[in-house]
């Protein structure tokens, strides 16, 4: 990190997430001053953390998968990857009176793993399609094998196969292919672990770190944005001038409410009108005691109606003895029409039906967040087209998010640090093109027709099992 600035007006981030915290943190690395305005009280957004009753609660549960490059290096540059642990395995559990885990017949994981072939066999360049319409013209998959990969789609993304992207389904899997690596979690809530460390580091680095600044407006001209209006936690509006570089990292919708003065100017121009989020809801569990025979690592419940996966985080986190069970709820929508405890004793009942033993008495304490007003960025058939670049139409606005433009399939904390990385670049080249380009990894693809190749080889062999009686999907053991 260089110590002396370079002269000028700087930079002013505007989103203190994990997008606006990385651009941040890299345009200080350039030696460019920079301010970082958040309008909550903590820096993090979708990966910090609050206050809630007391107890610090998660957005939801956070995974750091091998394929997230960008990420891990941030990680490594900022000192914490011993704060992250790593996982050996993926687990899927069956409803029933026991603990019973998946165990997906040979016969049926061929046929999986030719779907995953025909997927990456799939040349997504020039056209999309949702991944409903994909999975169900491979006509080889039994229904219960569809319901099964839409099922774990839900879980992860909160949206429905008919409403995401086939391509990016498939970057997804290409990425898992192409870095097969264990998956790493926090050692505890992300905020502590993570993103309060992360917020040290740029405040030592002379980043200028600023809360409770909430951006309402912009003034613009045709050359760019020459004010903004913030407000603070009382409610009381500032106007501010604009004299340097802008970076814009906050929400898609909070983008577009801007107004078209930026909408227009981002490229391409009003394409974020297009886009969507959905909320993936998140339900903490506090037990009074350890339940017995679950892994301390990342659970899929197979089946289940709101699309729930778990982690008892109790048995890792510093500071617990009993379960503590941080749940995502991929289908939380569902749950809109109901109160908070009628959703909680919904949500309850169905954990109860995988969870042998657990019961009423047995919970301490619930917390409850259906994030219907922080909503997860959700690409859907086509949608690449309309996800801005980092770089506007004014020479002084620069874009960063979770939504903006990414090879397909890059989603959650690796689009938003990429996104933070090349919100950085598009900076550099405006104000010190002399420097060095700021370096953004690719994840890498798996050529269609490797995976064609791949998916000829087992033609005989899935002919076999086409011509003979199988199961539906996973059996008990």
């Amino acid at each position: 990190m260089r110590a002396d600035p370079d002269t000028g007006d700087g930079v002013t981030v505007v989103g203190g997430g994990l997008a606006g915290m990385t651009a941040a943190w890299t345009l200080r690395g350039l030696g460019l001053p920079v301010r970082l305005l958040e309008a909550s009280a903590e820096l993090g957004g979708m990966a910090g953390s609050r206050v809630i009753d007391g107890r610090t609660e998660d957005h939801g549960v956070h995974i750091f998968p091998a394929w997230y490059r960008n990420t891990l290096r941030l990680v490594g540059e900022l000192g914490l990857a011993e704060n992250l642990r790593t996982t050996r395995k993926f687990h899927q559990l069956l409803p029933g009176t026991e603990f019973r885990t998946a165990d997906t017949p040979a016969a049926d994981r061929l046929l999986f793993l030719c779907g995953v072939l025909d997927l990456l066999a799939q040349d997504y360049r020039a056209r999309d399609e949702s991944l409903h319409d994909f999975l169900r013209g491979l006509r080889y998959l039994s229904p219960a094998a569809v319901a099964d990969i839409e099922h774990l789609f839900v879980a992860s993304s909160a949206a429905e196969s008919t409403a995401v992207s086939a391509a990016g389904f498939r970057g997804s899997v290409a990425a898992f292919v192409r870095h097969p690596g264990r998956v790493r979690m926090p050692r505890g809530d992300l905020q502590h672990w993570f993103v309060d460390p992360f917020r040290q580091r740029l405040e030592r680095a002379g980043v200028e770190v600023l809360t409770g600044r909430e951006l309402t407006a912009v003034t613009t001209d045709e050359h760019g944005v020459r004010g903004l209006t913030l407000r603070d936690p009382a409610g009381a509006d500032t106007e501010e001038a604009v004299t340097g570089q802008l970076v814009l990292a906050i929400p898609h919708g909070r983008l577009a409410a801007l107004g078209p003065g930026i909408t227009g100017a981002l490229r391409p121009a009003h394409g974020i009108l297009e886009l969507t989020s959905r909320p993936l809801g998140a339900l903490h569990l506090y037990l009074r005691r350890r339940l017995p025979g679950l892994p301390d690592e990342h659970i899929r419940l197979v089946g289940s109606p709101h699309a729930i996966t778990l982690i008892d985080v109790g048995q890792t986190w510093p500071g617990h003895r009993d379960s503590l069970l941080n749940c995502v709820v991929g289908r939380v929508a569902a749950l809109r029409h109901l109160a908070e405890d009628e959703a909680v004793k919904v949500l309850v009942e169905e954990l109860m039906t995988y969870l042998p033993g657990l019961t009423w008495a047995d919970i301490e304490h619930a917390c409850y967040q259906p994030h219907s007003s922080a909503p997860f960025h959700a690409p859907g058939p086509g949608s690449a087209r309309h996800r801005p670049q980092p770089f506007t139409a004014f020479a002084d606005v620069h874009v960063a998010g979770d939504f903006c433009a990414a090879p397909p399939g890059v989603a959650g904390m690796e689009a938003a640090v990429r996104s933070g990385l090349a919100a950085a670049e598009s900076v550099r080249r405006r104000t010190r093109p002399d420097l060095p380009a700021v370096r953004v990894d690719t994840i890498g693809d798996v050529p269609p027709r490797v995976a064609r190749l791949l998916r000829a080889a087992l033609g005989p062999a899935v002919a076999a099992v086409r011509n003979r009686p199988r199961g539906n999907g996973p059996v008990r053991t």
